[in-house]
């Protein structure tokens, strides 16, 4: 008999958590159908608001109407965090199973003092199955609850296959992500501008971000291409190009742009936040700060035999993390869950 999972989140908005929901809707394990309820768009305040509104609304119909066998909430910090407890007490009370799947890699920062009693407290109802990305944010939950804690990494997309380093320019720098002072665009452009006023003809490509989106200090600076938001086939074109992927984050969950450019076998320069999943396919710079990011990414360049290494061995970073291994993940902890309840 198919069961129905219900996934709630911001599955149409720009970012890693959109672009998990999407993926796992069109993924589903077997014998399972998906349904997703929105929560969230890009925009303004007010275009937000009413994405709530209207995303609670959908949602508490279907809990009426057409009540699914499994509810999947997807969450970050701050508001994220405060629309979907809502929505977990909902699920807790028509006692339908719940999976809490937090995405984001602040939540340890986020959840101190009476915001992590009230994190704990939740996700300690009967009938609520917290999800982390890593073993690191099982050991910090597991700390506040008195409950298992399961691990489902994010996979990389689909259909991406190893691109051989002579295909690539070293020259090229892709970065990928919404413009936030977490995600360390300051830190990439400044770097990238030194080095060309030093001589060194590098560019860095700007994904997610378009000019208007940048600090006012940050834009017009030469080598710098802001790309904006684009397609799954436009990202594919520039990872296939592209010499190295940066990524100066000061907080990641599990990044998916990085597990796409290692399956792709693009090198990647990461912050600590990322460290985890670096091993072949590329370095970690331990210092947010311009000159080490100046240096790391010069040391990076200058070596042609290293980078083409990498290149060839970045893939072995994402083995498992393929979409069917995926697939079978979700499988076993929905079907885990069902028996359970």
């Amino acid at each position: 008999m198919r069961k129905k999972v219900l996934h709630v989140g911001p599955a149409l908005t720009k970012g890693g958590m959109g672009r998990t929901i999407q993926r796992l809707h069109r993924n589903s394990p077997s014998n399972w159908d998906s349904d997703i309820v929105t929560t969230h768009t890009d925009g303004g305040a007010i275009s937000i608001l009413f994405a709530w509104i209207r995303g609670k609304k959908e949602f508490n119909q279907k809990m009426k109407e057409d009540l699914p066998d499994l509810v999947h909430v997807h969450t970050a910090t701050r508001l994220s965090w405060y629309r979907k407890r809502k929505i977990i007490k909902k699920a807790v009370k028509r006692k339908v199973p719940i999976i809490v799947h937090l995405h984001s890699g602040s939540f340890e920062k986020f959840g101190r003092g009476w915001i992590g009693k009230d994190i704990a407290r939740i996700l300690s109802l009967d009938g609520v199955y917290p999800i982390v990305l890593s073993d690191y944010w099982k050991k910090w939950l597991e700390s506040m609850l008195s409950k298992k804690v399961r691990i489902v990494p994010n996979p990389y997309r689909r259909g991406l296959v190893p691109i051989l380093p002579k295909f690539r320019d070293i020259n090229m720098l892709l970065m990928v992500g919404r413009p936030s002072s977490m995600k360390g665009h300051f830190l990439a452009i400044n770097a990238v501008h030194q080095l060309r006023k030093e001589g060194y003809d590098i560019r860095l490509h700007l994904v997610g971000s378009n000019h208007q989106d940048l600090r006012h200090e940050l834009r017009g600076k030469n080598g710098i291409i802001a790309e904006g938001w684009v397609e799954d086939n436009v990202l594919d074109k520039l990872m296939k190009k592209a010499g190295f992927l940066l990524m100066p984050s000061e907080y990641e969950g599990m990044p998916l742009s990085l597990l796409d450019a290692l399956a792709t076998g693009l090198p990647s320069i990461v912050s600590n936040a990322c460290s985890n999943f670096i091993n072949h396919g590329g370095v970690v710079v331990n210092q947010r700060n311009i000159q080490s990011w100046k240096d790391e990414i010069k040391n990076q360049i200058n070596n042609q035999e290293r980078w083409e290494k990498m290149s060839i061995n970045a893939p072995k970073d994402v083995d498992g993390l393929d979409s069917e291994s995926d697939k079978k993940r979700w499988e076993k902890i929905y079907n885990e869950i069902m028996k359970i309840n």
